[in-house]
């Protein structure tokens, strides 16, 4: 899937390991990817390949960046341990949660799901492509602001406060939550986040464009988020009230929230009573 010359400051550069489910990710970027892409199939993953990847961007020698999202899947996962940097974007195929833990756990920057239906597929893909997005626009800028701050005889910091002194009129950023993934920090919009669920010594954060897997316990989480639009319904799930869709009560002991996408969770009777009150407060706002 070569690019042409136009389409390269577009290109989603990938590097893979050969295998039936990195083949399978080929296809889905085949079929449901919207920008031009090139694969590069390495039959070994080895560190010069890796840190010749860091090294492409890193140099500051070139304009163009040539940084490409590492592909892998649960048998040559093994080929980058150790080798995970915050400078190297990484994925893995899978099909089962036992191979996302896996992943997260090895520091795996993304878990894309093969068995996932095809809207699923979609919006992984368009995730995938807003980080390397992301990384590559601010790789751009940190290498700007260093050949600026070289110009100016000044530090990267100075240079940097120098900046928002000048800026005027800026738009209050939305509310985020720092959440480790596994071996990285993501921040999250706290709006996006639809519930949070707890899985072991991990929690499932599901949000409007994603499902992550943060190394936290529910309590922890908790007292995190902010207490006016979240709430807990169980000793399991805390719900983001913005989301639900009504309250249903099948008898004096039985309720459950039902969340906007059709989604049921039942509340437990030792916090009905608060749960009932922060969640009818907020089904009477507009």
């Amino acid at each position: 899937m070569a690019a042409l010359p136009s389409e390269q400051c577009d290109l989603v550069r990938f590097v893979a390991k050969p295998g039936a489910d990195t083949e399978a990710f080929r296809q889905c970027l085949i079929s449901h990817s919207i920008s031009p892409v090139d694969w590069q199939v390495c039959p070994d993953l080895c560190s010069g390949l890796l840190e010749n990847l860091i090294n492409q961007y890193q140099s500051g020698t070139s304009q163009t960046l040539t940084i490409g999202i590492v592909v892998v899947d649960s048998a040559s996962l093994n080929e980058l341990e150790g080798l995970i940097s915050p400078e190297i974007i990484s994925v893995m195929c899978g099909r089962t949660n036992q191979d996302a833990l896996k992943a997260f756990n090895a520091g795996i920057d993304s878990f894309f799901c093969l068995s996932a239906d095809v809207t699923a597929k979609k919006r992984q893909i368009q995730q995938l492509i807003k980080q390397y997005r992301a990384l590559t626009e601010t790789i751009k800028w940190r290498l700007a602001s260093e050949n600026l701050a070289r110009q100016r005889a000044c530090s990267l910091a100075q240079l940097i406060n120098k900046l928002h002194q000048q800026k005027s009129g800026v738009v209050p950023p939305t509310p985020q939550i720092a959440l480790r993934c596994g071996a990285q920090w993501q921040n999250v919009s706290l709006e996006s986040i639809r519930y949070v669920e707890a899985a072991g010594d991990y929690m499932c954060v599901y949000t409007q464009e994603e499902n992550l897997i943060v190394r936290s316990t529910l309590t922890e989480l908790s007292q995190r988020l902010p207490a006016d639009l979240f709430t807990r319904v169980n000793r399991s799930v805390i719900v983001n009230t913005r989301f639900v869709k009504r309250l249903i009560a099948l008898n004096a002991r039985v309720s459950y929230v039902e969340l906007t996408d059709g989604s049921k969770i039942k509340i437990s009777r030792r916090l009905m009573p608060r749960c009932s009150q922060q969640l009818d407060l907020s089904l009477s706002q507009p």
